[in-house]
């Protein structure tokens, strides 16, 4: 049931030119500015932004009312739009990793293997932490009312940055003799978490919501 709904969602929400456009970006970010990864990381925050897009859809087609309707559990609900989200971020991904690649052939520069391992990884928690963040709060209060929460992860992971350079906890020397391994461990396991954990809880309160 959740597949199905993931199909239903994908073709409500994804053909959509507000929906295709930021893949251009990607694209954009990843030509303009030479630094390695930089499409890779901005693909994550493209999906962290665009995460809302599908909420949108419900309120303006009236969705939420056919979902209170159908023969659908809100568990298949909740579980389709985390995968057709998803979905979307790898989208997002392929393409930041095209242009990575190409833009570095054209410019002769060299693209490690270590590198893009590490760049998925913080994109992935990139992703995770914004799923963690968004997907309760919008599948309880919906898109008019809860919009604002798409720039919160964003916000959240700058604050977080900034606080730990002002307060010396963000040591560059440090985190360079992190090993390849654990750095990408720690935030698959952060990204993991907060899907996870963002579902569940969006389970949990989207069941408790009335629908009309």
């Amino acid at each position: 049931m959740s597949f199905a709904f993931t199909r239903f969602d994908v073709l409500s929400w994804f053909p959509r030119r507000a929906t295709l456009v930021p893949f251009a970006f990607i694209i954009v970010v990843g030509v303009v500015l030479p630094v390695p990864g930089m499409a890779i990381v901005t693909a994550a925050f493209v999906t962290s932004l665009m995460l809302s897009a599908p909420f949108l859809g419900d309120e303006r087609d009236r969705l939420d009312r056919l979902y209170g309707v159908l023969p659908i559990s809100r568990r298949a609900v909740v579980l389709g739009r985390t995968a057709s989200i998803l979905l979307y971020g790898i989208i997002a991904m392929i393409i930041a990793t095209v242009t990575t690649l190409i833009t570095a052939a054209a410019r002769g520069a060299t693209i490690t293997g270590d590198g893009l391992v590490l760049g998925y990884a913080a994109a992935f928690a990139i992703v995770g932490v914004s799923v963690g963040v968004q997907l309760p709060v919008l599948f309880r209060v919906g898109y008019s009312r809860g919009r604002l929460v798409v720039y919160a992860p964003t916000v959240l992971i700058a604050g977080a940055a900034w606080l730990a350079q002002a307060t010396g906890l963000l040591d560059t020397k440090a985190l360079a003799s992190i090993p390849l391994g654990l750095g990408a461990g720690i935030c698959v396991g952060v990204g993991l978490l907060g899907i996870i954990i963002g579902t569940a809880v969006a389970v949990r309160l989207y069941v408790r919501r009335e629908l009309r």
